[in-house]
């Protein structure tokens, strides 16, 4: 086959148009579990926000002489506990130029950048939430810091830790990062249902109740592989399941039904971004107790003008609240 004899063809043209769609795909993962699972209505009025919590005296054998004379017993105590709010943001410029070009997919960059910037920003946030971080009061040359969900968790399952509990195990307070990292010396272990079951225990001893337990996807795999497993112990249950998809092999869990209640397995792609902890952390949320109070709620913000160019900022300040640490649990070093 040859091409016809001094045929105009498009190697040989100079003036075909392009043919560039008129789309921008944008395939990162957006998703922000644990943001979107728990309140974000709070507000704080102080870059160091307060809250407290209130114990009952453990349960005991009561018994009282029948004509006694009643004598008062201790006040049941509250703690006071914070945390310091956090300044995330994203800057961007785009040249004046570029401003006045008739870019495909997109009507205006800068609003375009700006939409980027703010799902970036949440992705951060979603980091800083859950991060092994103490709380920083921070200084003029020293951003302040907001203690994540770690630093304020105090139950967890030890099963197959060979380490030891280190200064600032489970104070739950948001002073310290609990040594929940792998420097406590604990080996990596395998996710396993007995795992799961004593560290869900061990929040309802407490009186937390699990709404869902939270993980990365390389966990989330590995849970499903052991739930679903031989000898595992767990009973399938599969509903809704259509006619004509009858054949198909179910392999994920979505719902975990332990002996003290439902909980929802939620998968959070953020936690593989951080592969020295996040990505080997389990989460057992609480989710009546958490919360993001906003000190300054997500906004852009336009900078001064210095050069051919518009430069503008997103910007939030905002901290964590954990209403009750013994609420939720965590479960640390997970391979």
């Amino acid at each position: 086959m040859t091409m016809l004899t001094a045929a105009q063809n498009t190697y040989d043209a100079k003036g075909n148009r392009e043919d560039l769609q008129d789309m921008v795909y944008r395939i990162d993962p957006e998703e922000v579990p644990f943001q979107s699972n728990i309140s974000t209505n709070l507000v704080a009025k102080n870059t160091y926000h307060e809250w407290q919590t209130q114990t009952l005296a453990a349960a005991s054998t009561n018994y009282a002489l029948e004509g006694d004379d009643t004598a008062a017993s201790a006040a049941t105590g509250r703690t006071r506990l914070g945390n310091y709010c956090t300044i995330s943001k994203k800057v961007f410029t785009v040249t004046g130029t570029q401003i006045e070009a008739n870019t495909a997919g997109i009507s205006n960059e800068l609003d375009e950048q700006r939409l980027l910037k703010g799902i970036e920003l949440k992705r951060d946030m979603e980091v800083v939430l859950l991060t092994n971080q103490a709380y920083d009061a921070g200084s003029t040359l020293t951003a302040r810091k907001s203690a994540g969900l770690p630093a304020y968790t105090t139950n967890y399952n030890s099963d197959g830790w060979s380490g030891t509990a280190g200064t600032n195990w489970c104070v739950g307070s948001g002073t310290g990062l609990d040594d929940w990292s792998i420097g406590t010396g604990a080996s990596a272990r395998a996710i396993t249902l007995s795992i799961i079951r004593g560290t869900i225990k061990e929040t309802y001893v407490d009186g937390g109740k699990i709404d869902f337990i939270m993980m990365p996807p390389d966990i989330k795999v590995d849970f499903s592989l052991a739930a679903l497993g031989t000898g595992s112990g767990a009973v399938q249950i599969r509903s809704n399941v259509p006619t004509n998809r009858a054949a198909a092999v179910v392999g994920s869990v979505e719902t975990f039904l332990s002996d003290f209640g439902t909980h929802d397995i939620v998968v959070n792609v953020q936690q593989a971004s951080d592969a020295n902890f996040l990505n080997k952390t389990v989460y057992y949320i609480d989710k009546r107790y958490l919360g993001v109070a906003f000190y300054r709620d997500m906004r852009g913000e336009r900078l001064a003008k210095t050069g051919d160019g518009e430069r503008e900022h997103v910007l939030a300040e905002y901290t964590l609240v954990v209403g009750a640490p013994k609420a939720n649990g965590i479960d640390v070093n997970i391979t």
